[in-house]
């Protein structure tokens, strides 16, 4: 019985090692042995990130990074598995995204988005999961839906609130920042290499390096995530999306399932004038509002969420936060915190 046990161990080992190959990730290749990670990789619905851009309809518009969920989904995975979290952790940050719309964040508006602040994506996650090639993947192996739900709760490495650092957060600022010219590869590696999560919060050892990727959360917070114009043409593009589904040029199915780029060829082109409308105001997005500046000038105010991150890191061998380490960044911070928190007065041109 022993050497039947040892024998059947051994070609176990065999089986994982032969079955094992390298994942390309941002940060390097990563050697993935679990069969259900690599199904899981190597399934349509997972691949179908590739074709989902990372900052939605600013693509399309002011952000041309080639930067899309998939090299996101990755990435969080990489932070994960290079810090020994469980394989349940490791799955949902490696899936966390898979059940966002074509166009990521407009699918909010489409969806009855009305503060600023739903995620749809959050809300279907459980049921896209289920009904999907993954839920099969998952079965396979023996794990449920509720096991790998990317909550706070269950796998804090990588959720967690602002302004703390968790792996997805991590992820979209070093490969944001690396896009953006704030860092370079070797820098953005060298972050990778040095967060480590310790009783449950992010800690890294380079404030500096830190001081890079914070300061890239403050401007995307303006200049993207939380700007008016991302504001606005989410929300033109999302009214364009709805009147396709009225007149049956689009189906809710083919937003949920699809990629990007057909679904804005197909509005780009159709001749419904509803349509053009709100296309040719995406496109040409600053011919149609202004920023006032005061508010009575405006017609609404638009405000976001400040996406800003504080990190925490070691200085003089204690864990502060970066901005008490920083007074200039603590400047910044407060700054650009106070302009997301007050909103941007708004005026609607009529061109």
């Amino acid at each position: 019985m022993h050497k039947f046990k040892t024998c059947l161990f051994f070609l176990l080992s065999l089986s994982c090692i032969l079955s094992a190959r390298q994942i390309d990730t941002f940060y390097g290749p990563m050697e993935v042995e679990e069969p259900v990670l690599l199904e899981l990789i190597d399934s349509p619905t997972f691949q179908r990130l590739k074709n989902i851009h990372q900052y939605g309809v600013a693509y399309y518009i002011s952000h041309k990074e080639e930067y899309n969920r998939y090299d996101h989904s990755v990435g969080v995975f990489a932070i994960l598995r290079a810090n020994n979290v469980s394989l349940e952790e490791q799955i949902a940050g490696l899936l966390h995204d898979v059940s966002h719309t074509a166009f990521s964040h407009v699918g909010d508006w489409v969806f009855g988005k009305e503060n600023g602040e739903k995620d749809y994506q959050n809300s279907i996650h459980a049921h896209f999961l289920e009904k999907s090639d993954l839920g099969d993947i998952l079965r396979k192996y023996n794990f449920r839906v509720e096991q790998i739900l990317p909550v706070e709760e269950l796998f804090p490495a990588l959720e967690c609130s602002l302004p703390d650092l968790c792996a997805d957060r991590i992820d979209y600022n070093i490969q944001g920042a690396y896009h953006q010219g704030f860092i370079t590869h070797e820098e953005a590696v060298a972050i990778f290499k040095d967060l480590r999560f310790v009783n449950n919060i992010w800690i890294s050892t380079c404030p500096h390096l830190m001081k890079k990727i914070t300061r890239f959360s403050i401007f995307m917070t303006q200049d993207c995530w939380g700007s008016p114009r991302n504001y606005l043409t989410s929300r033109w593009l999302a009214d364009a999306i709805l009147r396709g589904f009225d007149i049956g040029i689009l189906s809710p199915e083919e937003f949920h399932f699809g990629i990007d780029q057909d679904i804005w060829d197909k509005l780009s082109l159709d001749k419904d004038p509803v349509i053009e409308q709100k296309m040719n105001r995406v496109m040409n997005s600053k011919q149609y509002f202004s920023l006032c500046e005061s508010l009575d000038q405006s017609d609404f105010v638009i405000k976001s969420k400040f996406r800003g991150i504080n990190p925490w890191v070691i200085f003089d061998s204690t864990c502060l936060r970066l901005t008490e380490v920083d007074d200039e960044l603590a400047e910044e911070y407060e700054k650009a915190r106070i302009v997301i928190e007050r909103g941007w007065p708004v005026k609607i041109g009529q061109y």
